[in-house]
């Protein structure tokens, strides 16, 4: 039997975007440029920082938009799991960040607990069916 994800409700879902958009563009501020200073060249780490934290914005925007159509729906399937899982994931890069309000902190680490619960049951399962 598989657990099925718990999904969020929509303040959750909208704490969860929120916060990944705030520490977005902290990471992408290491590329700010002052008036009249240079370009970062294309090629360095600090654009590339830039083009990173921009790109974990869009992608949670993508994330959430997709998965508020799936909730909007009232039957939510296996799709919206699946994109739960994958916002919960990238919020999960800043588990041990102050600021990470507490309620997400709670959906992030009851994640782990429950990808922690899945691979020991695969791992029960493969020791039990080999000979």
């Amino acid at each position: 039997m598989t657990e099925r994800t718990a999904l969020p409700t929509r303040e959750q879902l909208r704490a969860l975007r929120d916060f990944v958009h705030g520490r977005s563009h902290s990471a992408g501020s290491v590329a700010i440029r002052l008036p009249g200073e240079p370009f970062h060249p294309a090629d360095s780490g600090v654009a590339d920082a830039a083009r990173a934290a921009g790109a974990v914005y869009d992608v949670t925007n993508v994330l959430c938009r997709r998965l508020l159509t799936e909730l909007d729906t009232g039957q939510p399937g296996a799709a919206a799991e699946v994109l739960w899982d994958a916002l919960i994931a990238t919020a999960g890069a800043w588990r041990d960040a102050p600021n990470m309000p507490t309620e997400l902190r709670k959906l992030v680490a009851d994640a782990g607990l429950r990808q922690a619960w899945a691979w020991l049951h695969r791992q029960a399962l493969h020791a039990a069916s080999s000979p």
